[in-house]
């Protein structure tokens, strides 16, 4: 039995679990299995057969699950952090139906794209029968990620770009991750700012390639949007804007969102490079307070990352993608051990 607030007990429960975690050759072997059926019963053994969209689901709901079975074990500010980090997924169903408005869509059409979280149906439930901005908003309920929509759609009158909507949901959704990281205890943030530092570094560097090179935003739209506290600063981010092509793109970003290396042409690319980035950071953290707050923080950015994976090889599977193919594309890149 865990108790409350025992930290100690915890983290060496969570390394027991890591050895369990689809990583490495485990998650290589994975991508060969030929089927989503056959990854569904390899990763949950004696369950009831499941298609893609099922195990999605199921892999998303073990991880909410196991969210708040540590914050309930750890409470106060770690709880809370904890909590948010969790509320990620939440923000990427307000996306969906984000989304789904700004194309013209009915709520039909948005809601088989939704990940049943648990506790999401009677909290937001009404916010997926909306049929106009101003409903959606109205429907959600009072806090960071209502607020964030009501300033995004006051500021961004263009309803039929979702891009703005988007970003400023992911920018506010990083912004009170950053104050929750802010109440923890000083030694508990030894590690952990290194992950919250790095997402945010990820979300600024996808801005600017995204919105530079896949929709050709205007800069000042864009500066708008920037979040600060990536080690990415507003001078930075400037010249990334200005950038002539994404190797100026990583060149600037490097040591901060990407480590240094050569040209990169593909924006794309970016991201799996700076998510990579963002696993080892994790490894660190998980293996650095072999009984602290950051190795709970490490395992939970570990776990997001395998949830992540296992689902890119749900979609590889369900479309006939060779193994190799989707190896290349695990995260870390290459589907290593996210060493350090």
């Amino acid at each position: 039995m865990i108790v409350a607030g025992d930290l100690d007990n915890l983290s060496a429960r969570l390394h027991g679990r890591r050895a369990r975690l689809a990583a490495g050759e485990r998650l290589r072997s994975l991508c060969a299995l030929g089927s989503t059926e056959a990854l569904a019963a390899a990763l949950f053994p004696g369950a009831a057969a499941a298609g893609p969209a099922r195990l999605q689901n199921r892999l998303a709901e073990n991880f909410v699950h196991e969210a708040r079975e540590l914050a309930a074990v750890l409470g106060g500010a770690r709880a809370r952090f904890i909590e948010w980090a969790a509320a990620r997924l939440q923000v990427e169903n307000l996306k969906v139906l984000v989304r789904a408005l700004a194309a013209g869509f009915p709520p039909a059409a948005a809601r088989p794209l939704l990940i049943p979280l648990p506790g999401w149906a009677e909290v937001y439930g009404p916010a997926a029968e909306a049929e106009t901005p101003g409903a959606l908003v109205a429907a959600l309920p009072r806090g960071v990620l209502r607020d964030s929509l009501e300033r995004a759609y006051e500021v961004y009158p263009d309803r039929s770009r979702s891009f703005f909507y988007e970003a400023a949901l992911d920018r506010d959704y990083l912004d009170e991750l950053k104050a929750r990281l802010a109440s923890l205890p000083a030694g508990d943030r030894e590690y952990t700012s290194e992950l919250v530092r790095q997402e945010t570094a990820v979300f600024d560097l996808m801005l600017a390639a995204r919105g530079k090179f896949f929709y050709g935003i205007e800069k000042e739209k864009l500066a708008g949007l920037f979040a600060p506290g990536s080690g990415i600063d507003g001078r930075r981010f400037s010249k990334m804007l200005d950038s002539g092509g994404v190797a100026a793109l990583r060149a600037l970003a490097a040591g901060l969102a990407v480590e240094a290396g050569p040209p990169e042409p593909d924006p794309s690319a970016l991201e799996a490079l700076a998510w990579g980035r963002y696993a080892r950071l994790a490894a660190r953290a998980f293996r650095g307070t072999q009984t602290g707050f950051g190795a709970v923080a490490g395992y939970l950015a570990l776990r997001r990352l395998e949830v992540s994976n296992l689902t890119t090889v749900s979609e590889g599977l369900r479309l006939g993608a060779p193994a190799e193919e989707l190896r290349g594309r695990m995260l870390p890149r290459g589907g290593g051990r996210y060493n350090v």
